[in-house]
């Protein structure tokens, strides 16, 4: 005999007492489904393209030793203005392979500063060629364009990932975009940047130093003329429109915390959030999945993995 599809009554005549509920139990459960639904089928928003952005690379300075530091009072200044990422860290030692993580999300194993490494693979660069974008790297001391020798005078390869790519250094069209810092002023005057730029002082301004670069307190000084000359012209340039944002950090750190030492890094948004201490931790990894997400790209490796820095940048 088939089962009844209606609940039986017992003797008494009553029907069983969960039964006798069961319309309030279906809206609740209904209910219950449609609130699931739209919590799963919520998705964040995109975040809003950055029309440019501007990445600054200092070397080799913990983070105690940045922020106010007195002898750093441009660092610290755009660190308290806008933001500053206290718990950011370099990926790796020496200072190379932080570089080269910066735009691939990886080391790719290197733990070298030995510029005849050559690395292959996607990198930010070609992605933005083929997102129909541009980006550009402007370096210190750069002989020529495109230059791919190890070092000159207080220019060294190994602050230029760019040219430790292979992809990039045996393309003409793409070695021509990597450039001495002198033609920046000028670019930044007109307006003629891409979306992504990056720059890089030499030994002599970027903390690094060298037996022949003024020292100690000096050093110091000179690497924050070099920020306030570069900052000032990038915040004042008609480049800095819409969602621009400026990027100060170092390679690595002095300690091994995440594997490059812990590290300042300062983001100053054209409208984003100011006044912002984030303390989660980040790498050269979780900038870098910044830029992707904004631009509607992929992460590459380590970056897949990272958190981006939304607090900072906004959205």
């Amino acid at each position: 005999m088939a089962a009844s599809p209606h609940p039986v009554p017992d003797r008494s005549g009553h029907r069983p007492r969960g039964v006798r509920s069961s319309p309030v139990l279906k809206r609740l459960l209904l209910t219950a489904t449609l609130g699931v639904t739209a919590l799963t089928g919520a998705r964040a928003p995109a975040p809003t393209p950055f029309d440019h952005v501007f990445v600054i690379v200092l070397e080799n300075t913990a983070y105690a030793q940045a922020i106010g530091n007195p002898e750093l009072p441009t660092l610290t200044t755009l660190a308290r203005t806008y933001g500053l990422a206290a718990a950011y860290t370099g990926v790796a030692h020496p200072s190379l392979p932080n570089y080269v993580a910066m735009i691939s999300g990886s080391t790719f194993g290197s733990a070298s500063d030995d510029t005849r490494q050559r690395f292959r693979g996607d990198t930010l660069p070609l992605q933005l060629e083929h997102a129909g974008r541009d980006w550009r790297g402007y370096f210190q001391g750069l002989p020529r364009p495109g230059w791919d020798g190890g070092a000159a005078g207080d220019y060294g390869k190994k602050h230029n990932p760019f040219m430790l790519f292979a992809e990039i250094a045996a393309d003409p069209a793409r070695r021509a975009k990597v450039l001495g810092l002198e033609t920046l002023a000028a670019d930044l005057k007109a307006g003629r940047v891409p979306a992504y730029t990056l720059i890089v002082p030499d030994v002599c301004h970027d903390l690094h130093g060298a037996p022949h670069c003024p020292p100690g307190r000096a050093l110091n000084r000179a690497a924050d003329a070099f920020l306030k000359t570069w900052t000032d012209a990038i915040l004042a340039s008609p480049a800095w429109t819409g969602r621009s944002a400026l990027v100060i950090t170092f390679d690595e750190g002095e300690d091994d915390v995440g594997g490059g030492g812990r590290i300042a890094t300062v983001v100053v948004t054209r409208t984003g959030p100011r006044g912002v201490t984030s303390r989660t931790p980040y790498t050269h990894y979780s900038l870098l999945r910044t830029l992707q997400d904004a631009w509607g790209l992929p992460p590459l490796r380590g970056a897949a993995t990272a958190a981006p820095m939304t607090d900072l940048f906004g959205r």
